[in-house]
């Protein structure tokens, strides 16, 4: 079934419960996701597997989900996530409403603010130097025997970013100028998680 993109303000967050949800949870977080019952039965196994202690998932826990275990901004993913949970522990809801962003059919306006969040280490609503420096550094290894780019070449790609991307000339980049300068991009395939 096609499923319509839900908007943020729909996805209220309910406190954790140790008790598997009952079917109208399932059908409830497809109205309320642009995730199949499929996608969320899947996320439920994947959620039973991580809540070994039955309360909900922990920063850690969620950190092991295994479409997010292996990029290198998993920590930065899983915490711009977690602002939205409003307890330490994530319910089977949470984690699904937490997640909606990467379900395939969820609009590209939501995915690309996920990703700006994401990008925007400082959380200043912009994507400062610092912020381009700490996602490059986080994608390529700087220093040491893993090197694959030189601090000067990291300043210079930095620079060349920012010339091509912060139109006001301000020295960040905006959130409409993140979303120019990915225009084009195959963004919103990027950010789907791999259900099946």
């Amino acid at each position: 079934p096609t499923h319509r993109p839900v908007e943020p303000q729909r996805r209220e967050m309910l406190k954790p419960t140790s008790q598997p949800p009952e079917p109208e949870v399932i059908d409830e977080l497809t109205v309320r996701t642009a995730f199949t019952e499929r996608e969320i039965k899947k996320l439920l196994r994947e959620f039973k597997l991580l809540d070994v202690d039955g309360v909900g998932l922990t920063r850690e826990q969620a950190l092991e989900l295994p479409q997010l275990k292996h990029n290198p901004l998993s920590s930065r993913m899983v915490e711009v996530l977690l602002d939205q949970v409003p307890s330490d522990r994530m319910s089977f809801r949470d984690f699904v409403l937490s997640l909606a962003v990467f379900a395939p059919d969820e609009r590209r306006e939501a995915k690309l603010k996920f990703a700006f969040k994401v990008y925007d280490l400082d959380n200043d609503n912009v994507l400062g130097r610092g912020d381009l420096v700490g996602l490059l550094r986080a994608l390529t290894p700087v220093g040491g025997s893993r090197q694959v780019m030189k601090p000067d070449e990291l300043d210079t790609v930095v620079d060349n970013v920012l010339e091509e991307a912060d139109q006001d000339g301000d020295g960040a980049i905006s959130y409409e100028e993140f979303q120019k300068a990915v225009d084009g991009s195959d963004f919103h395939s990027k950010l789907s998680l791999d259900m099946l």
